[in-house]
């Protein structure tokens, strides 16, 4: 009688625990709409999604590991991640037009690019639109959505970094970096990254933002690359304006570096970085799961953690909490400089272009 109860309780352990662990699973994987649940089904079909990114973007080859357990995990699915080292997203985006032209297929099945790079693309009508909405309708919303085709993923802020031990003051605002205690000591980029936005009419103008970079020049001691913080770290340069988003700058601040970096109050523009899915891409499915993915919680957990950025439209953003800090400090409000908006920037376009031509005149 006596085993004949030990075998019950054991049976009903048993049954305990399956049922923990299909609930579990289930817990495990984010809540899908019909429409993403069979946009799931396909890109499973599909099998492996190839992305074609630098090595710097979302972490590379580690960074892309990390979305494929998560996908298959949130999803269901039993989805492969294939990561090719690629060139600046500019480059990516006209491979894909080159090779449209010629009837092959994109080299990636997502192309990230910058609103900028995204407007100027805009005319080979390279990518697909989608039902994005249907996919997941409280992130993929009209604040999120371009187009019904370009889906925002990362916040683009316009600051500086500088060695929080090495600079001769503080700098708050852009013109800081005119008083002569900088001059020496300034690093900023070979293509004059930012003044497209500080150049525009939503900013400082042409006629300003000129007359500012012909004394900004003057303090420039050289040019470098937006992702090498070691250069400020090191005092090689005290200074690097403007920084490219940022995101650089608090990788390095993660690991311990003296730096601090500033979001430019006088300047209130925000721009972005989309995912699109090419009309060439060989696994369309998987492209439009990887991006509906990267938008969720856990997606854009995963993009916080690999390139210490977000989109600051989430309620949950570092960014968007830096954003809100700013403009409660300056009693300003930004704007967003998105593909629309830049398709009208010929203002910007044309003061990063000239700023481009004066800081390469003065020897930098």
């Amino acid at each position: 009688m006596h085993s004949i109860s030990l075998t019950v309780v054991q049976r009903g352990a048993l049954v305990a625990a399956l049922v923990f662990g299909v609930a579990s699973a289930a817990l495990a994987q984010v809540a899908m709409s019909p429409a993403l649940k069979q946009l799931a089904a396909a890109a499973d079909k599909e099998g492996t999604l190839l992305l074609t990114w630098s090595a710097g973007t979302m972490g590379g080859a580690a960074g892309a590991k990390v979305f494929e357990d998560s996908i298959n995990k949130a999803y269901g699915t039993k989805i492969r991640i294939r990561w090719v080292p690629g060139p600046a997203m500019p480059n990516v985006g006209q491979q894909i037009a080159m090779r449209a032209g010629s009837g092959l297929t994109s080299p990636t099945d997502v192309y990230m690019g910058f609103s900028r790079n995204m407007a100027q693309l805009l005319k080979h009508d390279l990518f697909l639109s989608a039902g994005w909405k249907e996919f997941n309708p409280e992130r993929l919303t009209d604040a999120v959505v371009e187009r019904n085709t370009f889906v925002k993923v990362v916040s683009a802020t316009l600051g500086w970094t500088y060695n929080a031990k090495l600079a001769p003051s503080k700098p708050e605002k852009l013109e800081d970096f005119l008083k002569p205690e900088w001059k020496g000591k300034v690093a900023t980029t070979s293509f004059a990254s930012g003044f497209d936005q500080i150049g525009a009419k939503d900013a400082w103008g042409l006629q300003r933002t000129l007359k500012f970079a012909q004394g900004f020049s003057q303090n420039v001691a050289g040019f470098m690359r937006c992702n090498e913080m070691e250069r400020i770290a090191t005092g090689e340069f005290v200074a690097l304006v403007t920084d490219c988003s940022g995101d650089a700058a608090q990788e390095a601040i993660k690991r311990g570096a003296p730096l601090a970096r500033v979001l430019a109050p006088d300047v209130g523009l925000i721009s972005f970085f989309y995912f699109a899915v090419p009309k060439n891409a060989e696994h369309p499915n998987l492209g439009k799961l990887f991006t509906a993915f990267a938008v969720s919680k856990e997606g854009q957990a995963i993009i916080r953690d690999q390139t210490s950025g977000d989109l600051h439209l989430y309620p949950e953003s570092d960014t968007g909490k830096e954003v809100k800090a700013v403009e409660a400090k300056y009693g300003i409000r930004f704007k967003h400089a998105d593909i629309a908006w830049q398709t009208g920037n010929d203002e910007g376009n044309n003061s990063q272009q000239q700023v481009e031509k004066i800081l390469r005149r003065d020897g930098k």
